[in-house]
């Protein structure tokens, strides 16, 4: 596409507009979603903001044993890791698509 016409420019803001709500809306559902991760058989569950940031650790009083402090800490390492897998995997469900199109659109506009 010829961006010397006013057309080929106008086109190119459209979808510049387009994907800058797309974005700004994906942005603001990630803020709101909440990932869960398990460990242990679900006796460790972590809960992680759209952010990734940890905001609650359950533990079940069954393997809160003062014997096995390490076991219970690699559970709680294991289930972090758990809901961050989760949220990296949401992350790119939402996000690479859009990217993708933006890809396609921009590549539209340097023919």
């Amino acid at each position: 596409m010829d961006l010397d016409d006013g057309l080929g420019i106008r086109k190119l803001l459209d979808s510049t507009r387009r994907i800058q709500q797309d974005l700004t809306r994906a942005q603001e559902e990630f803020r709101a979603l909440t990932v869960q991760g398990t460990a242990g058989g679900g006796a460790v569950k972590a809960t992680l903001d759209g952010k990734g940031v940890l905001q609650d650790l359950v533990i079940s009083p069954v393997v809160a044993d003062p014997g096995n402090a390490q076991g219970l800490a690699d559970m709680i390492v294991s289930a972090v890791r758990d809901a961050q897998q989760d949220l990296a995997a949401r992350h790119e469900e939402q996000f690479v698509p859009m990217l993708e199109s933006l890809r396609t659109e921009l590549g539209d506009f340097s023919r």
